[in-house]
């Protein structure tokens, strides 16, 4: 057989995955128009994403921006990432992770 076939998606679990993820992720925030002055940190592990910011508007456009053109589903407050436990509450948030003691 000498057929070749290109592939024209990033195996999970191969190694040019994050880096097709990254670019993807990065193209969607420069094509949105994304500032500076507005604060928003995001962080991206494999296929998990979290993210903080300081303006409620800006949070809000982000996920309306992230679930119009990619398979996302918004868990609301974050209880565990990565293995550690978040607790929210009105005095701040604390991480542990106590089910490893």
């Amino acid at each position: 057989m000498n057929t070749v076939y290109k592939l024209k998606k990033a195996l999970y679990g191969l190694k040019q995955a994050p880096c097709a993820w990254y670019s993807k992720i990065e193209a969607h925030f420069f094509k949105d128009g994304f500032h500076k002055r507005k604060i928003l940190i995001a962080c991206l592990y494999v296929d998990d994403l979290i993210f903080t910011r300081n303006n409620t508007l800006i949070s809000n456009n982000f996920k309306r921006f992230m679930m119009d053109d990619l398979e996302i589903t918004d868990l609301a407050k974050m209880h565990y990432f990565l293995g550690i436990e978040v607790v929210q509450s009105s005095i701040g948030i604390s991480i542990s992770q106590k089910k490893y003691l």
